[in-house]
């Protein structure tokens, strides 16, 4: 699994990834509360972190003391085996070292001055080195430092992550936790012996990063942090291996167990209060009535400090829910005592959220103090002198932006938020509404789900009616999202709960790819709306990389109702582009934003950050139906921050703008736009591609634009705006994107052949990966998924087959392919040599492998002659692709029995879609320039089977000209005159060994 001896490590710097598990929930927080206990050796004292510093207090009860000052934060306190020093992690500016302080307090040394992340120390029982968890290498790695000289080597690295070391009392074996092959989860607890050899799995559980496994004093048996029986609890198992027995059980969260040197008790913290809360209890364990608070409200953090005391008003003067972002003397940021303390992954602000009033303890001097509630209101902020041991007191006014969008039927929302996600705060209904109503967020769809086996909220949540907290402002109502290997997406509005809740996870019950068509079903019959979450955060340049979803084929089924182009959990260039080749192949969606956040963890962005403005029906009160019916209706926005409206030719986002052929080409276009945070720029798209650009450089915060588009034909406008990285905006930039304004003209909707053939090519890339992975557990499972993606890859090939021009017809052939004809009399397959035909191959390349062969009639049989096919079952694509002739290639092979080649007229270079097999040797057409393309290899009995009762009269040849009606009533009519025509059921291309497209 893993190499497991003192060594060197290659360390190469990995690619920028996203915003992962081990950011949520590994990385040590800033708390208000109490966090990672650690017992002195002579078990006196306690080490332990809390807002910013490491603290040190008597275990009986006492003053907490804190070792360390600002502007840096520290955390995960370790006492060194002679109680001499603490290693602790430094958190500089968003990047995490490991350093040593003397346990007295003093200068910190660092010991990991590296670019990558390192933390969670731990001490050799010698003291001579201290071990701890780095991303160095992309993945967690345990590594070790020399105290003293400070070379590193690395102890416990390879694939996966293993992370959370922690040495024995004799200081012979390292336990430490790390990924198990073919299992779920964050990993088990392993044992290695020191200084190198073969690591044990002692235990394992579908685990969340909590475990932290920590020696008992007589190296028997570990104690550690387990979820199996739904919320946290601490937990013990030998360290042999063996069964686990429960130190604490509670229905709140039990962290960071820390067993005493002399084996009788256990130091661990507790949400079940919100903030976390220091406790002791018997390393036998028992229940909650025998755990020992332990104090640590009286303190000394080692500076002068004051309070300060203030309120967020509005223009009315009356207080109202806010963000607060705060930054005191010493250049941190503080919280109130019982709140919770957060940041923003992307830019380092720290905030928490307050109902209105606040009072916080901050080091005495200047402080700046910021508030903001939400996209509507500028946010206000204030500079205040806070003196040693007093009280100073501020009011921030918040002033609304200059646009009232509830007047104009405009209402916030956020598609996709989480409450409880195994964060460390002990998040409430009240605390989570109060995050969301401080926000100013409209509707807050918290959508419940299964992570792996395990349920993240509670079951009791999701009522079909929003919550009784839920006011005229906001409201909160509880959905659902389905997680499917392929992608997620959102349930929206539902009454009851569609399971299973998860799919394709192996090693468990959900273990089978599905496309979840019955969830989207059993949604919609309620009244409720489905929808794309986070679609995708990765590259979508090619159709390799947009198929690792299985969106296009839900897109393209007709079971969605939005898309989440922002989100803090993808890309949005990225996704836009999707999104974008979605509407040009005739697939409307709203455009929506859903954060996908996680409000109970301390290291991410709130619920709102990316949000759904959607515009109600003129008449219409805000209200959850009306607003997802909005939704639905495609009258939105998405945004991160800025506030986006257009109208094209008087019509707004989610509307028709229906025009004739005599009407202008030229089409108004109107872009207003504010924002509480800077931009760049403004854009125009038309049909996927910026048509206009504006530039929005300068101090203002609202801008307006008038232009006209010139769109002779259909098509759609929507309008975007993007700006830099701002202390207002959550995630990386600044971004927004309106639903499309759809232009049809004679009653022809646009859509793009070269669009809808990435999206078919997409599609196939899902089926091929499910393939791959086959976890099925039944046949009828694997042909519904089969037949979900056949039913999505034709709708997509049908749109791109109208137009012969696309680029996408305009790929090379391999040099050497088969074609497998699947007929009514069996399986014919012909080779293809591209030296023989180089433009025959080509075109019948591209018509194969876009499905223009499947389900047609094989209209021209002469007994003992040849077969001919290659007219479309569609008019309107066979007609289409009769006027895109080809050049004509040389004769170079012989027509002999067996042999492929495009049929042609009388005319030179007019060959189109139709080809024959030869079923004799007639050599007499390569004088009439019939060119050879390949050869049939299997299956010469089966053409020579095909129906030829009806000889010329189905439709004869080109040159007979007697094909009009086969054109014009395509299958239908050929079914109806001529019922025993045999067809072919799919052409298909087959690479040869060494070929690839």
């Amino acid at each position: 699994m893993l190499s497991a001896a003192v060594g060197v490590l290659t360390l190469s710097a990995p690619e920028a990834t996203a915003q992962s598990r081990i950011d949520f929930h590994l990385l040590p927080a800033v708390s208000t509360g109490p966090l990672d206990p650690d017992w002195s050796p002579d078990a006196a004292r306690l080490a332990f972190a809390m807002r910013g510093d490491v603290w040190v207090m008597p275990v009986a009860g006492g003053t907490a003391k804190a070792l360390t000052r600002g502007p840096h934060y520290y955390s995960e306190p370790a006492f060194s085996p002679d109680g001499e020093r603490i290693a602790l992690t430094v958190d500089r500016d968003g990047n995490l070292d490991v350093g040593v302080v003397d346990a007295g307090g003093g200068e910190i040394r660092i010991l990991t001055d590296d670019g990558d992340d390192d933390f969670a120390p731990e001490w050799s029982r010698d003291g001579k080195y201290v071990y701890f968890a780095s991303r160095r290498a992309g993945n967690l790695d345990i590594l070790r430092v020399d105290v003293d000289g400070g070379g590193v080597e690395a102890v416990v690295f390879g694939p996966g992550n293993q992370y959370q070391p922690a040495v024995s009392p004799d200081g012979r074996t390292l336990a430490y936790v790390g990924s198990v092959d073919g299992r779920i989860g964050s990993g088990g607890i392993w044992t290695m012996p020191l200084p190198g050899g073969s690591p044990k799995l002692v235990h394992y559980e579908e685990s969340s990063y909590r475990m932290k496994p920590r020696w008992a004093s007589d190296g028997a048996s570990l104690f550690y942090v387990s979820d199996a029986a739904g919320s946290n609890d601490v937990a013990r198992v030998p360290a042999a291996g063996g069964n686990r027995a429960w130190i604490t059980e509670d229905p709140a969260d039990e962290f960071d167990a820390a067993p005493s040197p002399d084996g009788t008790r256990v130091a661990f913290v507790s949400n079940a209060s919100g903030p976390t809360r220091l406790h002791i209890v018997s390393a036998d364990g028992g229940r909650r009535a025998s755990w020992r608070p332990v104090d640590t409200d009286d303190r000394d953090p080692g500076v002068p400090t004051g309070t300060l005391r203030g309120r967020v008003v509005g223009p009315d003067g009356r207080t109202m829910p806010a963000r607060l972002m705060l930054r005191a003397s010493d250049g941190r940021a503080y919280a109130e005592d019982e709140g919770f303390h957060r940041v923003v992954p992307s830019t380092r602000i720290h905030y928490q959220h307050v109902n209105g009033t606040f009072e916080i303890e901050v080091p005495a001097g200047r402080t700046f103090v910021e508030a903001m509630r939400g996209f509507e209101f500028q946010p206000g902020h204030e500079f205040v002198d806070v003196p040693a041991n007093g009280i100073t007191e501020v009011e921030i006014r918040l002033e609304p932006i200059d646009v009232d969008l509830s007047e104009l039927g405009w209402y916030s929302g956020d598609m996709h938020v989480h409450d409880l996600h195994e964060g460390r705060y002990g998040l409430t209904h009240e605390d989570f509404f109060t995050q969301l109503s401080a926000d100013g967020l409209g509707v807050a769809n918290a959508l419940i789900h299964m992570d792996g086996t395990k349920i993240m909220g509670r079951w009791s949540d999701l009522t079909g009616e929003p919550i009784p907290l839920s006011t005229s402002e906001t409201i909160l109502r509880y959905s659902q999202e389905y997680r499917g290997y392929f992608g997620h997406f959102a349930l929206i509005g539902i009454d009851e709960f569609k399971m299973p809740m998860i799919g394709g996870v192996p090693s468990t019950p959900f273990a089978p790819d599905t496309l979840g068509l019955g969830h989207i079903d059993a949604a919609r019959a309620e009244g409720g709306i489905a929808g794309f979450v986070h679609p995708f955060n990765g590259p979508t340049a090619t159709p390799g990389d947009v198929g690792r979803r299985d969106l296009p084929v839900l897109a393209a089924l007709g079971k969605a109702d939005f898309y989440d182009v922002v989100s803090v959990a993808s890309r949005e260039l990225e996704s836009a582009a999707v999104y974008y080749r979605l509407l040009n192949s005739g697939i409307r969606l709203a455009a929506t934003g859903g954060t996908d956040n996680f409000s109970d963890v301390w290291f991410d962005a709130s619920g709102g950050t990316a949000r759904t403005y959607a515009r109600l029906a003129p008449g219409e009160a805000f209200g959850f139906s009306t607003w997802i019916d909005a939704v639905r209706a495609g009258r939105t926005f998405a945004t991160s921050g800025p506030l986006l409206f257009l109208t094209v030719g008087g019509k707004e986002p989610g509307d028709e703008l229906r025009l004739n052929r005599d009407d202008a080409d030229a089409v108004a276009v109107e872009l207003d736009l504010s924002s509480i945070a800077p931009l760049d720029r403004a854009e125009i798209i038309v049909n996927g591609k910026v048509r206009e650009t504006w530039s929005l450089s300068g101090g203002s915060d609202s801008w307006a634009f008038e232009t006209t588009i010139d769109l002779p034909g259909s098509g759609w406008i929507a309008a975007r705006a993007i700006g830099p990285t701002s202390r207002y905006v959550g995630d990386e930039f600044a971004f927004a994107q309106t639903s499309a304004v759809y232009v049809v003209r004679d009653d022809q909707p646009f859509t793009s052949a070269d669009d809808a053939a990435f999206l078919a090519e997409s599609v196939e890339t899902t089926w091929r990966l499910a393939l791959d992975r086959n976890l099925w557990t039944t046949a009828a499972q694997k042909d519904a998924y089969r037949a979900g993606v056949l039913e999505a890859r034709d709708y997509y090939r049908r749109i791109a087959l109208h137009d012969p021009t696309a680029d996408a017809f305009a790929a090379r052939a391999p040099d050497e392919f088969r074609v497998r004809l699947e007929t009514s009399r069996g399986l014919i397959v012909i080779e293809l040599h591209r030296d023989w035909a180089p433009v025959g191959v080509d075109r019948f390349y591209n018509l194969v492998r876009f499905g223009y062969y499947d389900d047609m009639r094989i209209h021209r049989v002469r007994d003992g002659e040849f077969v001919q096919f290659g007219i479309n079952g569609d008019p309107a694509i066979s007609k289409a692709w009769r006027d895109a002739p080809i050049a004509d290639d040389p004769v170079v092979e012989s027509n002999l029995r067996g042999t492929l080649a495009f049929a042609h007229g009388t005319s030179d270079d007019d060959r189109t879609s139709q080809v024959y097999i030869n079923l004799r040797d007639k050599p007499e057409l390569d004088t009439m320039e019939f060119a050879i393309m390949g050869r049939v290899v299997q299956g010469m009995d089966v053409a020579d089977a095909l129906y030829s009762g009806y000889g010329e009269r189905a439709g004869g040849g080109i040159r007979g000209g007697r094909q009009d009606p086969v054109f014009e009533g395509g299958n239908a009519w050929l079914d109806e005159n001529f019922p025993e025509l045999d067809r072919i059921y799919e052409a298909g291309v087959e690479l040869l060994e060494g070929e690839t497209n």
